[in-house]
């Protein structure tokens, strides 16, 4: 499981457990609802975890008890958790800087602005006198919000990062957001025929066109994550304890070895992203498997090689 995922179950289970605590239970049908879980059989795979948690010692009397019957949920030995834990000053401000900064991009819901406002009240009541952030809006997002304000298909002109080529796709807007420092749309493309995230500052046209969508419920996330593909290509290899980052920092599925190694699974749509990655690791992996990104690091060290061949 890469690290979004763990952190997106982190801090679900960390919501979850506060709310049934505070109503002394409560029923799975509405914990499924309320934290958009896909069913109950996902919510009891976290309460399982939770099953195995506790404070340090570890015994049976120090692990949380977690009670499922007949579709209600108790928990006990989890005082600790009754209240939603308190930030230290760091993560205070942290947070704060993050929520003002994502209020300058002019995508934030008013529910993060009236939290961030208490918060500031809290932490930095004179804020406003001497913290700013400024998050410049390019104008073709102004552009792109409006297409999709209207409901129309656009067709971009999209340059991929990976490979530098230029397609043309038709895509129906489902947002525009800031997010790791850039900005992007999110969107159906007809292309792919899936949902997919485009950087702006790769997109070199746009076009609006007269056909007409409605938007889904709910909306897409506003988050930059890759989602895998049928068509996509496939790749495992073995990491050594050093180049652990790497399954934190990509969308990947892995399984520990024996000797503190890890075996990596990772889905790419274009093979050139991961024979990169493979490449800069150097002898961090071995075992790789995959027939196409294994094609693909060949003909991307033939291309090395003969770029950094000496003169004749």
């Amino acid at each position: 499981m890469s690290s979004e995922r763990t952190a997106q179950r982190l801090s679900r289970i960390l919501a979850v457990l506060p709310w049934i605590i505070s109503r002394n239970g409560a029923n799975m049908d509405d914990l499924v609802a309320r934290f958009h879980y896909k069913d109950k059989a996902d919510l009891v795979k976290d309460l399982h975890l939770v099953f195995m948690t506790g404070l340090p010692g570890y015994g049976p009397g120090d692990l949380i008890d977690v009670d499922i019957f007949a579709d209600e949920v108790h928990i006990d030995a989890a005082d600790y958790f009754a209240r939603p834990i308190r930030l230290t000053a760091p993560e205070a401000l942290g947070l704060l800087a993050a929520g003002m900064t994502f209020i300058q991009s002019d995508q934030a819901p008013s529910a993060l602005v009236s939290a961030v406002r208490k918060l500031t009240a809290v932490v930095l009541p004179d804020a406003e006198s001497y913290v700013h952030f400024d998050v410049p809006t390019p104008e073709l997002v102004r552009r792109l919000q409006e297409v999709i304000e209207r409901r129309h298909t656009m067709r971009i002109t999209y340059v991929a990062l990976a490979s530098n080529t230029r397609t043309v796709r038709s895509v129906e807007g489902r947002s525009v957001f800031f997010n790791l420092g850039n900005w992007y749309l999110a969107g159906h493309c007809h292309l792919a025929n899936a949902e997919r995230v485009f950087r702006v500052d790769r997109i070199a046209e746009v076009e609006e066109l007269d056909d007409a969508y409605e938007l889904p419920e709910p909306p897409s996330d506003a988050i930059v994550r890759y989602r895998p593909d049928d068509g996509d290509a496939h790749v495992t290899f073995t990491t050594n304890p050093a180049s652990s980052w790497v399954a934190e920092y990509y969308p990947v599925d892995t399984r520990d070895l024996d000797d503190g190694s890890q075996r990596v699974t990772m889905s790419v749509s274009d093979p050139l992203v991961a024979a990169r990655l493979l490449i800069g690791l150097g002898n961090a992996v071995s075992d790789i498997e995959g027939e196409e990104v294994v094609a693909a690091i060949r003909d991307l060290r033939a291309r090395i090689s003969r770029r950094y061949a000496p003169a004749k």
